[in-house]
């Protein structure tokens, strides 16, 4: 009899041991269940709509993170492009002497004579465009020489027009009242609010507005748009440009 009920018992042990052990495993796999629901609810929940406006800051956000493209497009415009490596890239190229992209920027020299050796960079960004196309023409740059040059050694801006037959030209010594044309330290030069000349590059005519010219002109293609140091005056003259803009281009150059 005591054999009996023992066995009884380990019998009814066992079957409340299974029971157990499936209870704890239905247990586990509900609650990973609702572990992964509200996961999933939460990545589908949250939303623009649930983050405070000016709570996200650049901390927030990993470095890199945010490709140029899924930005809005008046904000990629806006952003400044590098244009880096050598010469041409990025619809940049040199022509004459001495014209190489640097860590600094692009050097124009030195050019022993800067009366009859000179070099450019051109950009094709607005080729096959009309002239009246151009709303925003302004760069950065300096230039230095042994000798003083009263101005006509600074860097200058020329647009290329039907096949490189014509060319409107702004000459940064020519502005009135004040030419800002000082050796040495970096200017900043806005091309279109200033007055420029027609197939005038030697400067024996006077200047006109921009607005003029371009009107004058409007309808003829641009070939290139170019900025360039030499050919005018100076010994041992150099430049170096740092920043140019085009429209609603902004480029900076460098390594």
């Amino acid at each position: 009899m005591h054999t009996s009920r023992t066995s009884e018992h380990a019998v009814t042990h066992e079957r409340w041991s299974g029971l157990g052990g499936i209870r704890t495993v239905v247990v586990v796999i509900a609650a990973m269940l609702l572990c992964s629901a509200a996961a999933a609810g939460a990545a589908q929940l949250i939303t623009g709509a649930d983050v405070k406006n000016g709570s996200l800051t650049g901390d927030d956000i990993k470095s890199g993170s945010i490709p140029k493209g899924d930005l809005q497009k008046a904000v990629q415009q806006a952003l400044e492009n590098r244009v880096t490596g050598a010469l041409p890239t990025n619809g940049f190229k040199a022509t004459g002497n001495g014209v190489q992209n640097t860590a600094d920027g692009v050097m124009f020299g030195p050019y022993t004579d800067g009366g009859t050796d000179g070099g450019s960079i051109c950009t094709t960004s607005m080729n096959g465009k009309p002239f009246s196309d151009v709303t925003h023409l302004a760069f950065e740059a300096r230039y230095v020489a042994d000798t003083a040059t009263g101005g006509v050694g600074v860097p200058y801006l020329r647009v290329f027009l039907v096949n490189n037959a014509h060319d409107a030209i702004f000459s940064p010594n020519t502005q009135s009242p004040d030419a800002d044309t000082q050796q040495g330290p970096f200017h900043t030069w806005v091309a279109t609010a200033g007055s420029w000349r027609y197939d005038d590059d030697s400067g024996s005519g006077p200047d006109s507005p921009f607005d003029t010219i371009q009107s004058a002109h409007a309808n003829e293609k641009i070939s290139k748009i170019c900025i360039s140091v030499g050919n005018t005056a100076g010994t041992n003259l150099s430049g170096l440009l740092r920043t140019w803009e085009v429209n609603n281009k902004d480029y900076s150059f460098g390594q």
